[in-house]
């Protein structure tokens, strides 16, 4: 790894002095981040109607923060995560889950300089590989340097753990299976669960170093199913009122599916805010008549202008697909563990054959009235690159207009190609 003396900033700090600064000295950040918390605040601005999208924002910006000062206090201990299928084994293991994604959209603008320099990551790499190597190494002196990740995860964040092992994080790989065939014969099936669940039991040993208690497990599964059946009852509301909650906002509003945020019962009471909002009949606010709904298929999109300029244009996000899966739950009629499993290789759509996440776009184009899709994946993936031709080239077929969009995981700002392009589609469709 290179010298950590290299790359000198111009307020004459080095990188090692980067990763020392405390709580109370945040890293300096460029336009990009500013830009990315501009976007909030607008958003919030935007949101002054719905006390419930204000409270949302409120989990939102203290999520990580939190997450890291309470493990230090030593009030309720913490792990990172990467994805979002492991926070109910965590919360039933009394550990708070840290999304790995959420470094790299409210990061700071020096991570791609310390994973290039530091790291020596090629400028080619994918962006979401050098976003997260770059703000761990930023966020080292002050954060939870315990990580577990799924192999399920593609060969660069894979390669990206073992360099943030050889930096001192405790990672735990929870080992992968999937089910690349649509179908499968019983007996196949079970050997896959019985797999998983191994690998389940053994994550809830490295969390807190003894079995989980499986009662518990099935109260957070039960949780779990509970916020979901909410957050399928507010999507649906948003189909007749589309922006009562702008796509940003939705778009975290997903994510805290994967992790309460930290806080279970205050992101369960934003749910239960907004149904109350939007059951109301006063509650309506005005759209214009040829307002162009969309599927959302892919990553997350770390450039928040990206959202804004789908709703400015005249277009609106009614229906999501991304690692966010909200259209199934556990099952309830399975043990836990079982049911975990389950729900790890059936009942997700992100993981295994693109065809059957194909099927579940289609099962929600006519409910949420979307007249076409945007898949959305990070520059350099090239894994999602295939993804996105497959899927593109599916819907053209059957006649609904799609657009492929590459964008960078760290922050910073859209380019303008990008949100030229979602402009003219969104006034395509609106014709």
């Amino acid at each position: 790894m290179a010298s950590e003396t290299i790359a000198l900033r111009d307020d004459g700090l080095n990188l090692a002095e980067l990763a020392r600064l405390d709580t109370a000295k945040k890293a300096r950040t460029g336009e990009g981040l500013e830009s990315q918390l501009a976007y909030l605040a607008e958003t919030r601005a935007d949101h002054a109607y719905s006390p419930a999208v204000q409270k949302l924002f409120d989990l939102v910006l203290s999520y990580i923060e939190d997450a890291e000062a309470n493990h230090r206090a030593g009030r309720q201990p913490a792990a990172w995560m990467c994805g979002g299928l492991w926070s109910p084994l965590y919360y039933a293991c009394d550990t708070v889950p840290i999304s790995i994604n959420e470094v790299g959209r409210l990061g700071s603008s020096d991570a791609m300089t310390v994973a290039e320099d530091y790291f020596q990551l090629p400028k080619e790499s994918c962006s979401m590989v050098g976003a997260v190597l770059g703000e761990f190494f930023l966020r080292a002196d002050r954060t939870v340097k315990r990580l577990a990740t799924y192999n399920m995860m593609c060969e660069p964040l894979n390669i990206a753990w073992e360099l943030l092992r050889a930096e001192g994080v405790d990672v735990f790989r929870v080992e992968g299976a999937n089910r690349p065939n649509t179908e499968d014969e019983a007996g196949r099936l079970r050997i896959i669960q019985d797999f998983i669940e191994s690998e389940l039991r053994d994550l809830a040993i490295w969390l807190h170093g003894r079995p989980v208690d499986e009662t518990r497990l099935s109260v957070e599964l039960l949780r779990y199913n509970r916020i979901l059946a909410k957050m399928r009852r507010i999507l649906h509301l948003r189909v007749e009122n589309p922006l009562y909650i702008r796509s940003l906002a939705t778009m975290y509003l997903l994510i805290g599916t994967g992790t309460y945020f930290g806080k279970p019962d205050a992101y369960e009471e934003v749910l239960d805010g907004l149904l109350e909002e939007l059951e109301r009949p006063d509650h309506i606010r005005p759209y214009p008549e040829n307002l162009v709904r969309l599927v959302w298929s892919g990553g997350r999109g770390q450039e928040f202008g990206v959202y804004k300029t789908i709703d400015d244009s005249g277009g609106a996000v009614t229906a999501w697909h991304t690692p966010d899966e909200w259209t199934r739950g556990y099952r309830e009629d399975l043990p836990p563990l079982q049911a975990y499993a389950d729900y790890i290789i059936t009942g997700r759509t992100m993981i295994g054959t693109p065809v059957r996440h194909l099927k579940r776009i289609e099962e929600t184009i006519a409910p949420f009235q979307a007249r076409g899709i945007l898949f959305y994946g990070y520059v350099g993936c090239s894994f999602a690159g295939i993804h996105r031709e497959i899927q593109s080239t599916h819907f053209q077929r059957l006649g609904i207009p799609t657009i492929a969009l590459e964008g960078s995981f760290q922050v910073g700002p859209p380019s303008g190609q990008l949100l030229t392009r979602i402009r003219a589609f969104v006034e395509m469709l609106s014709r």
